[in-house]
């Protein structure tokens, strides 16, 4: 990608977060409507959607599909965002598109009532089109924030998945989980086919309601479907399921975590779904894509002697998630926390959650904005541990350099905080 095309992109994170539908309706309206002509499944939730969609394009790619997968953010590359069957686009094509695209966005600003196309809702425009333009056979489709005003939002997808809510980006989904899932569950549509991960009630029953209202099908991991781990170990996660129609004896997916097997559980039954629309997806394929399946910067180890971990847990939940399966999966003499979160993340309970875990927190900070700073993070983790044990340092390369010179060879080295603070950590390990 041309820096010009490249500084065109980054530019337009300047108009900030607008949900609503008005100006990515009108954007595709110019480009001819592509994603009115791809087989989508769509998946809005808190945490597991990237992994959720990750298990479903490898299902559907192992059946010999070609697939798109659109996921946000990227951690190193911004053609992450746009991959088919593993692929991430490449550069050229990326240059091509917005050749294509940046004369419909000058019209959608310079027309009355509109406002300039954001960034998400020009890359998502940019993804509707190359996936048109590539002729895939599914789009498998990630929300970026929410679900109802999402610019994903705008199309119909075979089959809606929404994975486990729980809380984040209050200012923009509100305060309750009923009003985040009221906000996730906007992808609903009418006559749809849902797929939802354990849910909180509060959360489930507002789901079920929107279901309902749209007289859509519901179908819900530990109610209709049921899943029961054998086993979790660095290895992956091992486990049966009872699905939609079929049951399925140990199933296994190289991804760590338990909570892995439930984002596994939606996945295949959102493939078993597709039956529904008349396309059929063997268990070989299930089979076969969960072993084949990659998400990297989640419980990712990268080395070991001392292991080193990546993990873009950004919100508590996904913290407790973490922090439970490092305790279950991981064996080592001391943790070596490296901790950085945005500000406008529920960071003292992240830190309150961690913290106590550690043997040693080295407080920093991402190349952002929106990054909490160090030394804040450095105060609030001293409740929690002493403060000899707390390092502050000024970037992610300086905290990564005092972390491996603090460690023993049967230490765990831990970072996380966020996705940006993985992809930093890639950028400094040179990982793609």
């Amino acid at each position: 990608m041309c820096i010009r095309d490249r500084d065109y992109i980054y530019d337009l994170t300047k108009y900030g977060i607008k949900l609503g539908l008005k100006n990515i309706n009108y954007l595709l309206y110019l480009l001819g409507e592509p994603h009115k002509r791809l087989k989508i499944i769509h998946i809005a939730g808190t945490n597991g959607k990237g992994s959720t969609c990750s298990i479903i394009s490898s299902i559907l790619q192992s059946e010999g599909y070609k697939v798109g997968l659109y996921t946000s953010p990227h951690l190193v590359n911004f053609t992450e965002r746009f991959k088919i069957n593993n692929k991430p686009i490449n550069k050229e094509k990326v240059c091509a598109l917005l050749e294509k695209i940046k004369p419909c966005v000058n019209k959608v600003k310079n027309t009355p009532s509109y406002g300039h196309p954001t960034f998400f809702e020009v890359i998502t425009s940019m993804a509707f089109l190359y996936f048109f333009e590539e002729q895939v056979d599914f789009l498998v489709l990630e929300t970026g924030l929410g679900g109802r005003l999402d610019a994903t939002n705008v199309c119909e997808p075979l089959i809606s998945v929404i994975t486990h809510i729980d809380y984040d980006h209050m200012d923009k989904l509100g305060n309750s989980l009923k009003e985040i899932a009221r906000e996730k569950g906007g992808i609903i549509k009418s006559g749809g086919i849902v797929i939802s991960s354990e849910q909180y009630e509060e959360a489930y029953k507002e789901i079920k309601v929107i279901a309902d209202e749209k007289n859509s099908l519901i179908y819900s991991v530990g109610k209709e479907i049921i899943f029961q781990i054998i086993t979790s170990n660095l290895k992956g996660v091992t486990f049966d399921l009872k699905g939609i129609d079929h049951e399925y004896k140990k199933l296994h997916i190289p991804l760590l975590g338990r909570h892995q097997a439930e984002n596994s559980a939606a996945a295949i039954s959102a493939v078993e779904a597709l039956k529904i629309r008349g396309i059929s997806i063997s268990e070989k394929a299930i089979r076969t894509g969960l072993e084949k399946v990659k998400w990297t910067g989640r419980l990712e180890v990268i080395q070991n002697n001392p292991t080193l971990v990546l993990d873009g847990a950004h919100n508590p939940n996904g913290i407790k998630i973490m922090r439970d399966a490092m305790k279950e999966i991981f064996f080592y003499q001391r943790l070596i926390l490296l901790l950085a979160i945005f500000s406008d993340k529920d960071y003292k309970k992240m830190i309150e959650i961690i913290v106590p875990e550690a043997d040693m927190v080295i407080a920093s900070q991402t190349n952002n904005p929106r990054a909490t700073p160090a030394q804040l993070i450095a105060q609030e983790a001293a409740q929690y541990i002493e403060q000899y044990k707390i390092i502050v340092t000024e970037n992610i390369p300086q905290a990564i350099i005092c972390a491996l010179e603090n460690a023993q060879e049967n230490d765990l080295i831990w970072i996380t905080g966020s996705l940006y603070t993985v992809g930093e950590a890639k950028r400094y390990f040179n990982i793609h």
